[in-house]
């Protein structure tokens, strides 16, 4: 059974705790910067003027019980300096000749004695590796008190270590196997994370029950917590459910850290989430305030499981409801804060919450034209309402059981892709130039323009055309396959990048024919952007291999249409 609990070092200083080093873990090893690191983190906090409730955490102290005395899984090298700085301390301040905490070293016989008189340690320094390092951290502290311009500095160092020092005490059960988390820990360089912590202060004896004695009940607390834990990180890992709710793997290893993040947001305290453990801490802290309120430890634990638990049960219900997912999902991927969607489902009937998402969308293109959107000008605009338009296009269709795919939108890269190529820059290499005049020969159906194009690529062939030649016969096919070089949102898509940048600004049906290419073999393309080079918005649908002002309009009015009900009325004009 794990316990975890905070313990100041003068607690453990107070209690003489021995402490065993096994044999498979390395010596100590700390350098000169790890050792100076550590008084001026000391030091800096002391000039801080911490009140008497501030604490200097170290990281976590992973122990269990052994026959030898108190086994360090994790933390020996954290704990073997702070008893070398006390030492110091020791030997100059005579009213502290207190003993301490002891370490001892299975693989290094004597090294509790060294440690204990590392005073007079430099006789013996050379005897071993260990006893090598040992000393000359201890001359690296002697060196920084010397140097430091405060006298007072050891005391104020003494009364910082021995009071407000704190690390969190992470006891395992005897039958742990202690060898398989050193590995991971160390040799894998795999730290404890927030999420571990705070399963351990869940499932800690000193907060499932007030009488210990319950061994049973605890047991089976600790199975239910463990089993409901379980089963929320396998479903927060699966892909289509984080991405519809996150943006980032990266900083969750356990993405059930990201709850406690969340439910952080009701507490009274103030967290900075750029500290170490701060989520652990947050919530160590809460159970401490509540507990000193007169609730019950048990009752608190039960109380912000339940909370967790409740906010994991709405987002399944999000999910699972295809409304809510392409609503809450369009929010969340355009960076609207998800609290602020949380109070609303928990104050509002669920027609009022559906109502206050589309309430929300329309606040947020209340002040855009849409018939004036341009890329040139507002490609974030653009992006968001191309975005958008795939998402609703999608949700409207009722009969429909295809989603928006938010794990793949958010894990590619997306472009505004053009779906009549703006005009670019002339072509001058051969093999380009080649590539173009054939793309073009493969859809030209005007006889006469086939003419003229094999007689340019001979041309092309035998080197017989200058750079300005071509640029006006490349402008001419990109003319034929559609009209004009518009910016206008009528004339952008979405694309990803991959696909956008392999034929870059080829003529409209090869565009075509690539996207159709793609879709056979599984590349994601957003439902409108297959829908426009299928040309399913145009009532001509004859000329397949042109991209003209008709089908931008037939474009238009069906984003107008789909986009409805999010958009306040809308001022007609003419798409250019």
């Amino acid at each position: 059974m794990t316990n975890l609990v905070p313990k100041s070092i003068g607690e453990i200083m107070e209690a003489s705790v021995h402490f065993w080093i096994p044999a498979y873990q390395r010596g100590y090893r700390w350098t000169s910067l790890q050792v100076t690191e550590l008084l001026d983190d000391i030091w800096e906090f002391h000039q801080m003027d911490p009140k008497k409730d501030d604490f200097y955490w170290l990281q976590p102290i992973v122990i269990k019980q052994h026959e030898n005395g108190i086994e360090v899984i994790d933390g020996q090298q954290r704990l073997t300096t702070v008893l070398l700085i006390a030492k110091y301390i020791q030997s100059i301040i005579p009213f502290y000749q207190g003993t301490g905490y002891t370490m001892l070293y299975e693989t290094r016989a004597g090294s509790e004695t060294y440690i204990t008189n590392i005073i007079h340690g430099e006789l013996k320094r050379n005897e071993n590796i260990d006893f090598y390092h040992m000393y000359n951290a201890y001359e690296i502290i002697v060196n920084w008190f010397k140097q430091h311009p405060e006298k007072n500095a050891p005391l104020y160092i003494w009364q910082r270590l021995t009071d407000q020092l704190k690390v969190l005490w992470y006891e395992l059960d005897t039958e742990y196997n202690a060898i398989d988390l050193f590995t991971r820990i160390n040799i894998g360089k795999i730290p404890l994370t927030n999420a571990e912590l705070i399963k351990a202060l869940f499932l800690s004896k000193n907060n499932l029950g007030e009488n210990t004695t319950q061994h049973e009940y605890l047991k089976m607390k600790q199975i239910e917590i463990a089993t409901q834990w379980d089963a929320m990180e396998t479903r927060l890992q699966h892909p289509d459910f984080w991405y519809f709710l996150q943006s980032t793997q990266a900083k969750y290893e356990n993405h059930i850290e990201w709850l406690f993040e969340l439910v952080t947001a009701n507490f009274p305290q103030t967290i900075d989430f750029r500290a170490s453990y701060s989520t652990f801490h947050a919530f160590h802290d809460e159970i401490e305030r509540r507990s000193e309120q007169g609730e019950s430890r048990h009752d608190v634990v039960d109380a912000l499981w339940a909370e967790i638990q409740t906010l994991y049960y709405q987002f399944n219900e999000w999910f699972d409801n295809r409304q809510l997912y392409h609503l809450i999902g369009y929010l969340l991927a355009t960076s609207h804060p998800i609290q602020a969607i949380i109070k609303n489902a928990k104050s509002m009937k669920k027609d009022k919450f559906v109502k206050s998402l589309y309430d929300i969308i329309r606040n947020r293109l209340r002040n855009w034209d849409i018939h004036e959107l341009s890329y040139d000008r507002q490609q974030g605009k653009v992006k968001d309402v191309l975005l958008l338009y795939n998402i609703l296009t999608l949700q409207q269709d009722q009969y429909a059981k295809q989603r928006f795919d938010f794990d793949r939108f958010k894990n590619e890269q997306w472009d505004i892709e053009h779906i009549h190529a703006l005009q670019s820059q002339v072509l001058i290499k051969q093999d380009q130039q080649l590539s173009f005049i054939r793309d073009a020969l493969t859809y030209v159906e005007d006889a006469s323009l086939q003419v003229r194009l094999k007689r340019y690529e001979r041309e092309v062939l035998q080197e017989a055309m200058d750079v300005e030649a071509f640029e006006k016969i490349q402008q001419q096919i990109v003319d034929y396959f559609g009209e004009g070089y518009s910016n206008h949102i009528s004339n952008c898509t979405l694309l990803d990048s991959k696909t956008n940048r392999a034929y870059k600004n080829a003529i409209f049906p090869k565009k075509r024919e690539e996207i159709i290419s793609r879709d056979q073999n599984g590349v994601y393309i957003p439902i409108c952007t297959k829908n426009v080079f299928l040309k399913y918005y145009s009532k001509q649908t004859k000329q397949i291999h042109h991209w003209n002002q008709e089908d931008r309009e037939a474009y238009m009015r069906n984003m107008l249409e789909v986009l409805a009900p999010v958009l306040l009325k809308q001022k007609e004009s003419q798409v250019s």
